[in-house]
């Protein structure tokens, strides 16, 4: 959303919707109010409006100026507003007034909405994805189900879920009751929910949370990781599913067994293995462009040298494996077999303090830093 609250009088004489706007072709688009990557700095949802946060901070929308901003923008679906921030740190839990205080807010958001809607029949034709507020709080979540109206909509977006606290802990034990916590309440909460409605999750990327929110009853998730990924420059390792899919356990476990990224660029102890990095893909095997034209060795030198290629080669290959896992999923899923298939994928969790570092400004400092040394 913020994307579009930047640019609505852009977007508006453009008068072609966000799709063309970015260039997207036939792709679908879905509106989100909160970037699933980029946890809110502060709680500063209020009583007739939402925050969203652009790059030059926070832009405080009324129900009215999301209603107008979603009316330019023309994605095929949007989430409406909502009061989602409702974290606190790691070893807290958000209170229940707090909690409570976002099913209230995010129902009078939906009545303000539906009000809008009525009266603007372009919006009225733009599918709406609601999501029930209440916080980690089971009582609350659950009350927000049943007083939700889903009469006008498409779909559901789960958000909210231990968002900063869940993300940003580093307490082992803390992690693991969060993660507990949150799949109880999932599945509390998908059992309430419309069963013709797709459920869209917001905010959960590590593979095998994906799989264990799919038991819940999860049908949609946001396509976070592989950009997760390319910013802290990890390349995904993914042997895929069929490569491990045997009878022997035992096997299945020796065969992939293994560190489940590449981090780059490579440091100067790989200096000795230098001819083999040049002639070794990031993965063997993988079909993507990234693997089929280029080498461990060139992609950890375009890193070093702060080239925008590194980045785009591994977002072309975490992508394509991204697809891969959800392949394997669906698979599991039509054969009965998500258990079977968590245990494949428990051991592919990413390390979260890799992840939390964005080498993306690296590389355009090092940019900078290269063309000041050559002026």
């Amino acid at each position: 959303m913020f994307y579009i609250a930047e640019r609505k009088m852009v977007l508006k004489k453009f008068n072609k919707g966000i799709r063309q706007f970015c260039g997207l072709g036939t792709r679908a688009t879905f509106v989100c109010q909160t970037d699933p990557v980029d946890t809110p700095l502060l709680s500063a949802a209020d009583k007739s409006s939402v925050p969203v946060w652009a790059t030059g901070g926070r832009i405080q929308l009324s129900i009215e100026n999301y209603a107008e901003c979603i009316s330019v923008a023309h994605p095929h679906a949007y989430q409406a507003p909502t009061d989602n921030e409702t974290s606190l740190p790691s070893a807290k839990t958000s209170g229940r007034k707090r909690c409570g205080n976002s099913v209230l807010r995010t129902k009078t958001y939906l009545e303000l909405l539906s009000a809008y809607r009525e009266r603007n029949v372009e919006l009225s034709k733009i599918p709406v994805f609601l999501s029930p507020g209440g916080g980690n709080d089971p009582e609350w979540r659950l009350t927000a189900v049943e007083e939700t109206d889903f009469s006008i909509a498409s779909g559901i977006v789960l958000d909210g879920f231990f968002h900063s606290g869940h993300e940003e802990s580093t307490d082992g034990q803390i992690a693991d009751k969060n993660n507990s916590s949150l799949f109880s309440l999932l599945l509390a909460v998908c059992k309430k929910l419309p069963p013709d409605l797709p459920r869209f999750l917001t905010g959960v990327w590590q593979p095998p949370d994906i799989v264990l929110a799919t038991k819940c009853g999860v049908d949609v998730f946001d396509g976070s990781l592989p950009y997760r990924l390319t910013r802290s420059a990890l390349a995904w390792i993914y042997p895929g599913w069929d490569a491990c899919n045997t009878s022997d356990t035992n096997n299945a476990t020796r065969v992939c067994a293994h560190r489940p990224y590449i981090a780059f660029p490579f440091d100067d102890s790989a200096a000795d293995s230098t001819a083999v990095l040049y002639t070794t893909p990031i993965q063997s095997g993988c079909t993507c462009f990234a693997c089929q034209r280029h080498t461990q060795g060139y992609i950890s030198h375009l890193h070093i040298a702060g080239e925008m290629l590194g980045p785009m080669l591994l977002m072309i290959h975490n992508s394509h494996l991204y697809y891969r896992f959800f392949e394997d999923l669906r698979l599991a899923a039509r054969t009965n077999r998500l258990d079977e298939f968590f245990r494949f994928v428990e051991p592919l969790r990413f390390p979260r303090e890799l992840l939390a570092v964005d080498k993306t400004n690296e590389s355009k400092s090092a940019s900078v830093s290269s063309l000041n040394g050559t002026t």
